[in-house]
């Protein structure tokens, strides 16, 4: 048995550990398959994989009886190695492919993840891009409108400065000529004087008049836009200073009231607290008697005293929910059934749901993205201008200015909705 092992070995090629193939002889006396030693030949130069002899001539000499040895044990079957070599191997080999199937498991596992991140940034990307177009086509339709009128308002004011001009001009030319005359007629001093005084009263009363129509100013506003500033900030910056309108000045015109909420408005879901100062949604209907003034499908509560005239504003927290809505309202507003929340239902107001802050404008809604969602909103009324303007109190930047209010000689009463799992309370 040991014979045969001996003779196995040495019928091996040492290069592919297998039986000789054709095999050659080196000049060092060691044999190899004749492809074998090619191969290692052509990877490095002319040396024996043995010995490391170099064999500059590359000498190789066919060894046919180890070749008709190794045919002879290739026929009858016997194996290229003992059986705990091949066992060993074996295992080897299905622990490597064991490797690369976990491997492979791995690798998928990893793409997977990898591509359903991608699917759901793609799913989150898509619907704020289109968001955002379409926030900036409304703010391009809502600025155009607004420079349209200031320059309509710009125009009349041209003309009529110009028949001003005009009327103020002829009446100086009088002036001149009626003292000319009287200069050359050698009128007395106090006849000279007379003209000198009319002429002195015309001008201070052309400049008083002319101060005051510089202060007057068209009466364009348009919102702020603190997200997307710099697509927006321009424009509008523009508008406001054209307008002569500050945030600094229309604030300082209101004067802050006691507002105190109406429970005989409130829809049946709303709870008041003791002081009518806050108000939040329960989960369950309350126990209140129905009456003309009650909201009764959507969660509404006005304040307690209307406005007919003046410049009142009020402060409210809404910091506690993010599903609510403040403004004013006519004191028509529709209280049964749905109700239209935008001008054209008889509210002005903004608001916040969920995610989304906007202004109830017509006919639809006007996104609103403040860099930061305000925790304290003022609402400023200015009935006589048929002006509604939001205020972020923490920051005293406007949020939202309503510029042309139809009130129709109307009380306005303070407004209020509030969502599920929100509250309002006045400060």
């Amino acid at each position: 048995m040991a014979a045969a092992e001996e003779l196995q070995e040495e019928a091996i090629c040492s290069i592919c550990l297998d039986f000789f193939c054709a095999p050659v002889m080196l000049d060092c006396g060691h044999n190899f398959c004749r492809a074998c030693i090619n191969l290692c030949w052509a990877r490095a130069a002319p040396a024996c994989p043995q010995c490391r002899h170099p064999l500059p001539g590359r000498g190789l000499r066919p060894n046919r009886p180890l070749g008709n040895i190794a045919e002879q044990l290739r026929r009858l079957g016997q194996p290229g190695g003992s059986e705990e070599q091949i066992q060993s191997q074996l295992e080897s080999l299905r622990r490597e492919k064991g490797e690369l199937e976990k491997q492979e498991r791995k690798e998928q596992w990893i793409c997977q993840d990898y591509l359903e991140k991608v699917k759901t940034e793609r799913q989150k990307i898509v619907p704020e891009f289109k968001q955002l177009r379409q926030y900036l086509d409304e703010q391009e339709c809502l600025l155009l409108a607004q420079l349209g009128e200031l320059e309509k308002q710009i125009t009349r004011r041209l003309k009529e400065n110009a028949a001003e001009f005009s009327r103020k001009i002829i009446y100086l030319d009088g002036l001149i000529k009626e003292k000319e005359c009287q200069l050359s007629g050698h009128e007395s001093p106090q006849d000279a004087g007379d003209v000198l005084s009319r002429c002195e009263r015309a001008k201070l009363q052309q400049k008083e008049q002319m101060s005051n129509e510089l202060k007057k100013g068209p009466g364009i506003r348009s919102e702020k836009a603190p997200m997307l500033e710099e697509t927006a900030r321009k424009p509008q910056d523009a508008l406001t200073t054209a307008a002569g309108l500050g945030v600094e000045e229309s604030q300082g015109l209101y004067t802050k009231v006691n507002v105190t909420l109406d429970p005989d408005t409130a829809q049946s879901r709303l709870i008041l607290s003791e002081d009518q100062r806050s108000v939040m949604q329960g989960a369950t209907q309350q126990s209140r008697l129905d009456n003309p003034k009650r909201f009764d499908l959507w969660p509404c509560v006005l304040g307690c005293k209307g406005f007919d005239s003046g410049q009142p504003c009020w402060e409210v927290e809404v910091g506690y929910g993010s599903c609510w809505a403040v403004g004013v309202a006519l004191e028509s507003v529709k209280r049964k059934g749905p109700i239209d929340m935008s001008p054209l239902g008889g509210i002005w107001a903004v608001g916040q749901y969920k995610e989304k802050f906007q202004a109830l404008t017509s006919p639809v809604p006007t996104p609103v993205l403040p860099s930061i969602i305000p925790q304290r909103v003022r609402v400023c009324l200015d009935h006589a201008r048929g002006r509604v303007m939001f205020v972020n109190v923490d920051s005293e930047a406007v949020i939202f200015t309503f510029p042309q209010a139809t009130f129709a000689g109307e009380q306005i009463y303070p407004w209020f909705w509030v969502g599920k799992g929100s509250q309002l309370k006045l400060s």
